[in-house]
């Protein structure tokens, strides 16, 4: 039987609290303090002096704005550190096991003579009437337990009971469980106030913050966007929307109200740099730094300063802004895919492209119609002039066609020798995608007809600038069709020559390098079917990621046009990081009308006739007969009437039998 009391010594309450701050304070110090260093001295490992600097300032401690969850987690270990000393001098409770021979006094081996001996000596002292009356409770007591302890040693029965159970009455001895609380907790004088914390936790935090997730629940979308925010893109985008307003609308998301931290001192430091990065663009292309008086709010009106500094190249000198700075560009990378689900939903070409448009140089931190030669280092606008004049160099897989020594004269300058040559290795970290094969295919049909089940396949490969195309083994192109949309690079037989699917070796795809965007990038691409012509979306964007250099075969499903005829599309890749990268083919969807369809095979349905001594023999005989019989004599009695040799005889017909 067990038997449940509270802890008095607070020996098991302390090891309770400590297993709770455990599991509350080891994950939250690794998220808050030792992730950041970990994974920024991990991944940055690019040898350029952009990607140097930007480890530093990783790694390196910044005035965060979590600094009350810093300071509970150091209370919370200094919590933990004080019950764990206090469990350390609480001393745990000692376990009593009832032992017959401690009660006599005498050792376990102790003979029957011994016994009685001890059990004599014990009763003159402890017998009731040997004591004073005030101690005859506690003599019977005693006495009790003494007479108890002689009669298991000196009974058989009860001395086996004791030996097997541990009890003399033979059940097993009472186990008495601690409850993991105080004993203070149930005691009446302090009830009010034990009702009082639990009516604040039960009563107030509990509601208060279930309420709060239900409201981030109902508030945010799947993607972790505000609704709020997706309420202000639905209505602001329009399908003539172009870059800059982007940026404007961008500026308005609810994120930035409420997330990014305003300052007294941010005024001062915004209003000088707003006219470095108005001077920027008077530098640029002669324009002005210029919004809407509805973005004149004081936190847009920040972003939008602090995102063109981030596309200009305007250096943030106040720290402050610099985080902010940081916190923006993430945001609003993540916030761009917000708005591309709208302008896709609405089948909206150009508007969805310049969105893709706008992630590329958020991610490498340049300009509208800056040249891609801008993404290496030591480029600047001077030298992509150089490169652009003499050898028409407008893309980086042309700059890595050049020889050292054409590169070094094209950057030459303040640049030196070994900075000139990390530009290779930069280069190699901007992969350029290869179409191998894309073409649109119907299951089962050589053809495809109005209103089926079309598949785009298109196969694709990573290839890093400088580096070789390795071209696939040659086959006919009925084999390269067939081996891509029947699965052949996705599927295996087994022993038994069941397919199955291959099990490949995920690929990984290398970060990209973008030394001014925070964090590791790891590139994607979006495959796009529109038509230019009437600006709209024929198939809605797919995201393709980890793309290598070995190929990889994407299949998009969509309904053929409902009439048949020939369809200009055009097929876009567009990547999510890299600018120069984007490839841009035209495709024609040919739909024949049904009837061109091959006619379908006939099915063979000869079957071998079955013996006439068989029953399955018999039968057919009687039923060929029948119907023979019924088709000549329409007044038959019957059809078929079997004789006893089993052969089938036709029956007699009226005139027989008036004959006979």
């Amino acid at each position: 039987m067990a038997k449940y009391t509270f802890d008095e010594n607070g020996d098991t309450f302390n090891y309770f609290v400590l297993t709770t701050l455990a599991i509350i304070l080891i994950p939250a110090t690794y998220l808050t303090v030792f992730k950041r260093t970990v994974v920024a001295a991990r991944k940055f490992t690019c040898p350029c002096d952009a990607c140097q600097h930007k480890a530093s300032r990783a790694v390196a401690p910044r005035k965060s704005s979590n600094g009350r969850k810093k300071v509970a987690i150091l209370l919370g270990w200094i919590l933990f550190g004080f019950v764990a000393y206090q469990a350390y001098i609480t001393p745990s409770p000692e376990v009593n096991k009832w032992n017959p021979f401690d009660i006599l006094g005498i050792a376990d081996d102790a003979s029957p003579k011994q016994i009685k001996s001890a059990y004599r000596g014990l009763s003159k002292i402890w017998h009731p009437d040997k004591v004073n009356s005030d101690m005859r409770e506690e003599a019977d007591a005693k006495m009790s337990e003494i007479n108890k302890a002689y009669e298991t040693l000196t009974d058989d029965t009860t001395r086996e009971n004791w030996e097997k159970y541990g009890h003399p009455d033979g059940s097993r001895n009472s186990m008495t469980m601690s409850i993991a609380l105080p004993a203070w907790i149930v005691e009446a004088h302090n009830n009010f106030w034990v009702l009082s914390v639990y009516g604040i936790v039960c009563g107030l935090m509990l509601p208060y913050f279930i309420g709060k997730w239900w409201y981030r629940s109902g508030n945010y979308t799947k993607d972790m966007i505000r609704t709020q925010t997706m309420g202000t893109f639905f209505k602001q985008l329009k399908e003539t929307t172009n870059p800059k307003d982007i940026v404007e609308i961008l500026s308005r998301a609810e994120e930035f109200k409420e997330d990014i931290v305003s300052r007294p001192s941010d005024e001062a430091a915004l209003e000088k740099l707003s006219i470095k990065v108005d001077a920027a663009l008077e530098d640029r292309n002669g324009e002005k730094f210029e919004y809407t008086k509805k973005s004149t709010s004081p936190a847009a009106l920040k972003v939008l300063t602090l995102l063109y500094a981030h596309t200009l190249g305007v250096p943030v000198e106040d720290k402050d802004l610099a985080q902010d700075q940081v916190d923006i560009a993430s945001k609003s990378l993540h916030l761009i895919h917000g708005m591309i689900q709208i302008t896709t939903a609405r089948q909206w070409l150009s508007v969805s492209l310049f969105l893709m448009d706008m992630s590329q140089i958020l991610v490498q931190g340049l300009y509208f119609h800056d040249s891609p030669l801008q993404q290496l280092p030591f480029v600047n606008v001077e030298a992509v002039k150089a490169l652009k004049g003499k050898n028409q160099i407008k893309s980086i897989s042309q700059f890595m066609e050049l020889d050292r020594v054409d590169r070094v004269a094209l950057l030459k300058g303040n640049t030196t020798a070994d900075q000139i040559d990390q530009v290779p290795t930069v280069a190699k970290q901007y992969p350029q995608l290869k179409v191998i094969k894309a073409f649109f295919k119907v299951a089962g049909d050589n053809i495809i007809t109005p209103g089926s089940l079309c598949t785009f396949i298109l196969k694709v490969s990573a290839v890093s600038p400088g580096d070789p195309v390795v071209e696939e083994e040659s086959k006919s192109d009925k084999e390269g069709v067939d081996a891509l949309f029947e699965g052949e690079v996705d599927s295996e037989e087994d022993e038994d020559g069941n397919i199955k699917p291959r099990k490949e070796s995920k690929a990984i795809a290398p970060s990209v390098h973008a030394p001014k965007f925070p964090g590791e990038k790891k590139p994607y691409w979006w495959i796009v079917l529109g038509d230019q012509k009437n600006n709209r979306i024929v198939v809605a964007p797919t995201k393709v990621t980890d793309v290598t250099s070995t190929p990889k075969t994407i299949r998009i499903q969509f309904q053929s046009p409902p009439r048949a005829g020939e369809y200009s599309f055009n097929l876009f890749i567009k990547s999510d990081s890299i600018l120069g990268s984007d490839i841009l083919q035209d495709m024609t969807l040919t739909v024949l009308d049904a009837s061109e369809l091959p006619p379908e095979p006939e099915l063979d349905d000869d079957i071998s006739e079955p013996d006439e001594d068989s029953i399955a023999g018999q039968m057919a005989l009687l039923k060929e007969q029948g119907i023979a019989a019924a088709a000549i004599g329409g007044g038959s009695k019957g059809a078929v009437v079997a004789n006893g040799k089993g052969k089938a005889k036709a029956p007699e017909t009226d005139s027989d039998s008036d004959s006979d």
